[in-house]
């Protein structure tokens, strides 16, 4: 994967000191690109890229060398540009210069992003620093780095800034601190381009009901929002953090693909726990704990062993526009709890099918006989036929019928890819299903709430 150092530089006589990141002190610099450069891209290949962002202004006083004057005498100050010291540190990067305009109109703004943009190539890892950006730079970053990342697969590395600002102004530093003895922080911003992709993975999920962005986000780079005061602080979080994500993703694969048994089975209970645990630990970005707030939520309500666990599947299918899910998921669901109320084994296939012959018959009164699920033998036969009037008795069986049938309908229009229009000529159009839909969903909770 090729990688990118992106980093704007400003029009100021900057003040020589050395920075510090993590308590490693580096040597002593003009431009804050140097230190970052020397710690983060030394072992580059020269398909790397170092990339430096300059206006006309910029280029000349800092790019080039001596373009700053001594503000009493005009006199020129004799100093090595970034351009030169760069190419001074013989890094095995390619170094390249891009102009920006200044960034005083909404046109050039658009200038900037695009400029940046087009620098920009396929599954590049970002090393960004935003010491200099000026004005509207860094909010125009990330929203590039979402284009960006979208359109272009890039990936962000690292975000850091040199908080030259923690010494003092300029002139005082320069006349009360030694060059050596200046000592600059660079703070690891990184987190919060984190954070905005853990709010989109969590958007997606809200929205889409899909949790495949938020597992990707955990099994890749959690560590990069953690702030432990230990490695082995933050790494029992991160594993946590996964098992809750990776948890929700099978939970909403469950809903995706209709695996009945599985929604119903599930251990929510320990992802419930794990997720309470995870909001009152402070090693993780406080920012993240909503989020898992709201992941909670989404399933709030689903307990393990539970056939409502069914029903609460339809409504999340709903929610997020799963029409095909919903509809199976309803009707065999409603086949689960009739068997269930009835002490009878749900997963066994013989008698799902004389629940779906009670239905069918009870619907229609004419009807005799369904062949469905039967065998053969005439001793299978008899006790199909014994469990179809069993299951006839059952309350539900009788108020449910009518619906049931409205809902087989759709799913055979729904599963045979609308071909079979002759099934049912009211099925001639995708809104037509979505409405008969819901209206079966709103009458089957009108009329029993809570199943």
């Amino acid at each position: 994967m090729a990688k990118a150092f992106i980093s704007f530089l400003g029009t100021g006589n900057y003040t020589k000191c050395r920075y510090s990141f993590k308590n490693e002190s580096g040597n002593v610099v003009k431009y804050v690109q140097e230190d970052v450069i020397n710690r983060f891209c030394r072992d580059w290949n020269r398909e790397d890229e170092i990339r430096i962002f300059t206006t006309d202004e910029a280029k000349k006083l800092n790019w080039d060398d001596n373009g700053h004057k001594d503000y009493k005498t005009k006199e020129i100050i004799v100093n090595t540009g970034l351009g030169k010291s760069l190419e001074n540190m013989k890094l095995n990067a390619s170094v390249k210069r891009y102009d920006i305009p200044v960034g005083n109109s909404e046109d050039e703004i658009w200038q900037i992003f695009q400029t940046v943009y087009d620098s920009l190539k396929e599954n590049e890892e970002i090393i960004f620093d935003i010491t200099h950006s000026f004005r509207s730079i860094p909010m125009l970053f990330m929203v590039l780095v979402g284009y960006a990342r979208l359109i272009k697969n890039i990936s962000v590395k690292a975000i850091y800034y040199g908080a030259f600002e923690v010494l003092g102004h300029p002139s005082e530093v320069e006349k009360k601190i030694p060059e050596d003895e200046r000592v600059a922080p660079i703070f690891d911003l990184t987190s919060f381009e984190k954070l905005i992709e853990w709010t989109e993975a969590t958007q997606s999920f809200v929205k889409n009901g899909s949790a495949a962005e938020l597992a990707s986000l955990a099994n890749k780079d959690i560590g990069l929002v953690m702030r432990g005061n230990s490695y082995k602080e933050e790494k029992a979080v991160a594993e946590e953090i996964r098992y809750i994500v990776n948890g929700i993703n099978k939970i909403s694969q469950n809903i995706m693909v209709n695996r009945g048994a599985e929604i119903i089975k599930y251990d929510y209970g320990w992802l419930k726990d794990k997720l309470e645990t995870v909001q009152r630990s402070d090693i993780f970005i406080k920012p993240l704990a909503p989020l898992m707030k709201v992941i909670e939520k989404k399933i709030d309500g689903f307990v393990k062993d539970d056939v409502n666990n069914g029903f609460k599947a339809v409504q999340w299918a709903l929610e997020h526009g799963l029409y095909q899910q919903g509809i199976t998921m309803l009707q065999e669901n409603i086949i689960t709890l009739i068997l269930a109320k009835e002490n009878l084994d749900w997963g066994l296939k013989e008698n799902r099918s004389a629940a779906s012959a009670a239905f069918n018959r009870t619907a229609d009164k004419k009807k005799t006989e369904d062949n469905a699920g039967q065998e053969n033998d005439e001793k299978d036969k008899e006790a199909f036929e014994n469990m179809v009037k069993q299951l006839q008795q059952n309350q539900l069986v009788i108020d449910f019928a009518g619906v049931f049938e409205s809902l087989r309908n759709i799913s055979n229009d729904v599963n045979h890819g609308g071909f079979l229009t002759e099934i049912d000529k009211k099925s001639n159009n995708a809104q037509s299903i979505k409405d008969r839909f819901k209206k079966a969903y709103s009458e089957i909770f009108s009329k029993f709430g809570n199943l």
